[in-house]
């Protein structure tokens, strides 16, 4: 590129200096001749130039599609990423549908009706707390802390801070309890 550059300015140098010989007190032949290079030179000079507008867009072009590619590039890789993180924690299930809806029954089950009706299964309530936050722990694990408070704690919206702390008082519990 710099070639076409020094060939441009090379010959706008040439017609300047043919142009201004032509005007200078020389004789009629040197004259003709002055006039006829500079002619010369200026047409080519305008060919070299359409090839520098030519060769300029190019590289223009490129610079851009390059810059596209690497955009692109760094979105596919984005989204590549997110993926991955989606796959580790999102909303794939790591139980069978019909483990997993057992364990959303048994645990909505629990919730709702303290021991009434599952007093031979569980002896003591603490047996059903540990029953209630093991069942916790596993759909944290699998759904995530917004499936739990919003359709296990049936809590959300303005009463979602008071879940949160629901939420981390159980866990603590279980931790304190050893579970």
């Amino acid at each position: 590129m710099a070639n076409r550059w020094l060939k441009a300015n090379c010959l706008l140098a040439s017609t300047t200096a043919f142009w201004l010989t032509a005007l200078s007190p020389v004789p009629a032949i040197a004259k003709g001749i002055s006039y006829s290079l500079a002619l010369v030179a200026s047409v080519q000079l305008v060919q070299e130039s359409r090839r520098l507008i030519v060769q300029d867009a190019r590289c223009a072009a490129l610079a851009a599609m390059n810059q596209e590619l690497e955009q692109t590039e760094f979105a596919l890789h984005t989204q590549q990423q997110e993926q991955a993180l989606y796959e580790v924690y999102g909303d794939a299930p790591t139980y069978p549908p019909e483990v997993k809806q057992e364990l959303t029954t048994s645990l909505e089950h629990l919730y709702k009706e303290p021991s009434a009706d599952r007093t031979e299964e569980t002896s003591t309530s603490a047996n059903q707390e540990k029953v209630f936050y093991l069942a916790i722990k596993s759909l944290l694990e699998v759904r995530g802390k917004t499936y739990v408070i919003e359709q296990i704690l049936k809590m959300g919206g303005r009463q979602w801070d008071d879940a949160e702390k629901l939420l981390q008082q159980i866990l603590e519990e279980g931790q304190r309890n050893g579970w």
